[in-house]
């Protein structure tokens, strides 16, 4: 088994906590205050390791950093507007299969060929997606509209969100984490630019911070384990894995919040814990 894919496979776990550690927060705050808030404690995080991650400075690295905080900051204002304007049930699928896409056709036309299992995968991981976010409400009629135009939103994000992934696994290997940490920083400006012109509030109330502050942290290490992986690895493959991120955030929300799965959630799980595995495997 390749340590790519068990890296990536952290990753993916850390994201989807620190996706279900910043839910919870933005039930008390405004979503925006509540990723910029996480900002600080993902920069914290980064500075933290300097000392025992030691990295060149390259030029070529830093300036696909920048781009990829550009896109994860532009991804994060057009993710808020995909959720805030149609049912998440909708959104959240769609943008996380378009994220998903991007980085597995780039990293094709860039000469990957993945195994045979491995592309059985690629296959199972957008299916597990949707599946997941199948809740079995069900959309109410008036709903129907909202979810039509949504759709365009949510594919802008999914492409930002796809752009920060490829661009970060361009950074070569032995950069450290300098490049994350200026990534973050683009990052957290565009987005306070964005709620600045919209005329948000950029704080977050008390409450929140725990959660908040531990969803900044968890998302960090995943981006390093993101990086980590795909410097040593398949970008299509390591994409596919981190992509599983709802995976951990449903099971966390049936763990810890007892919500109940339907029976296509618990058919997404399974399909994303075979998808995972056989990656791995491919």
């Amino acid at each position: 088994m390749n340590s790519a894919y068990v890296i990536a496979g952290l990753g993916s776990v850390s994201y989807g906590a620190g996706d279900f550690c910043g839910g919870l927060a933005a039930r008390r705050g405004g979503a925006a205050a509540i990723t910029f808030l996480s900002g600080f404690a993902a920069l914290a995080v980064l500075f933290a390791g300097l000392p025992w991650t030691p990295g060149v400075i390259r030029a070529a690295d830093m300036s696909w950093a920048a781009l990829a905080g550009a896109c994860g900051g532009l991804g994060a204002m057009l993710i808020y507007r995909a959720l805030a304007i149609g049912p998440v049930s909708v959104a959240s699928p769609v943008l996380c299969i378009v994220g998903l896409a991007l980085p597995v056709l780039v990293g094709i036309a860039l000469g990957e060929r993945p195994s045979a299992l491995a592309v059985i995968g690629l296959t199972l991981a957008p299916l597990s997606i949707v599946l997941l976010a199948q809740s079995g409400a069900g959309l109410p009629a008036e709903e129907r509209g909202r979810a039509r135009r949504v759709l365009w939103p949510a594919i802008s994000a999914g492409l930002a969100a796809g752009c920060f992934l490829v661009f970060f696994g361009r950074v070569e290997s032995g950069s450290g984490l300098w490049p994350l940490i200026l990534g973050r920083t683009v990052g957290m400006t565009v987005l306070a630019l964005g709620v600045l012109t919209w005329r948000k509030s950029l704080v977050a109330p008390r409450a929140a911070w725990g959660m908040a502050l531990t969803a900044g942290a968890l998302d960090s290490l995943a981006n390093v384990a993101y990086v980590a992986a795909v410097q040593r690895g398949s970008m299509s493959l390591v994409a596919a894995l981190v992509s599983l991120a709802p995976a951990t955030t449903v099971l966390l929300a049936r763990v810890l919040l007892r919500e109940r799965w339907s029976p296509p959630q618990r058919a997404g799980f399974a399909a994303a814990l075979l998808s995972g595995a056989l990656i791995s495997l491919g």
